[in-house]
């Protein structure tokens, strides 16, 4: 399986440090990024990847279209498409507009960036003239890097939201938490560390929880205790009411 990585920004640099990891080898993987070529022959040297100045699509089986969005359709336009699976993991691109000039079919992929380390979330949005065996293709590949999802017109913006964006807004909460720990005395990177760790495993322990959220809360909040104070600090401070707005706006399509 031969892919093409059309753009070196910091998402198709995740999906190929994932991929390699998960057993693709570098030598069938080919980057191409024709506004920093410098950063394209680090990425080179670093992760053992072909790179292209001039690259021709039909040549490889998987295309991931990983450029600016404004640029996705201008691309799709200037090559001639044959068999190829035809991935744009850009936000706020079709399937549909994609197929528009392609004869293949397509799919657009919303990853996150945990998928360089095998722990990401992807949804798949498939447009109507992919075929059944391509649809499984797409599927195992982000399968190779985290966990996927199907997605559609009206799932796709609020996935976007909660899985791509997710990763910013943690880092916002680490990095509101992290000055307690640091004023307590521990140096940061222990205490980026301590709430990141914490944090990892209370995630791993929901994915294995069918109970609801309020439950989980209950198991570690003892009525008075110091979680149920923090707990009710949150709640006055109307967490679930900021996290809905910056989730609805993240979604929000851009006039």
């Amino acid at each position: 399986m031969n892919i093409l990585m059309v753009g070196a920004g910091s998402m198709s640099e995740s999906l190929v440090k994932g991929w390699i990891a998960s057993g693709i080898s570098p030598q069938m993987i080919t980057m191409t990024n024709r506004t920093d070529r410098v950063r394209l022959d680090v990425l080179a040297t670093q992760y053992g990847v072909r790179t292209t100045a001039e690259e021709q699509v039909d040549q490889f089986d998987v295309v991931v279209l990983a450029m600016q969005p404004d640029g996705v359709l201008d691309y799709v336009k200037q090559h001639t498409w044959m068999n190829q699976l035809v991935v744009s993991v850009a936000a706020h691109i079709t399937p549909a507009e994609i197929e528009t000039h392609v004869t293949c079919g397509a799919v657009c992929a919303m990853p996150n960036t945990p998928v360089a380390f095998r722990t990401g979330m992807t949804g798949l949005w498939f447009g109507d003239h992919i075929s059944d065996i391509k649809k499984r293709q797409a599927t195992a590949l982000f399968e190779r890097v985290g966990e996927t999802v199907e997605t559609d017109a009206s799932t796709m913006p609020y996935l976007m939201a909660a899985a791509g964006c997710s990763p910013a807004f943690f880092y916002e909460i680490v990095g509101a938490m992290t000055p307690v720990l640091t004023k307590a005395g521990f140096n940061e990177s222990v205490a980026r560390r301590i709430i990141a760790q914490a944090m990892k495993g209370s995630a791993e322990l929901l994915l294995h929880e069918e109970r609801p959220t309020a439950e989980l809360i209950q198991d570690v909040a003892a009525p008075g205790g110091p979680t149920d104070r923090g707990v009710h600090v949150l709640r006055e401070h109307q967490l679930s009411e900021a996290m809905h707005a910056a989730l609805m706006e993240s979604a929000r399509e851009e006039n």
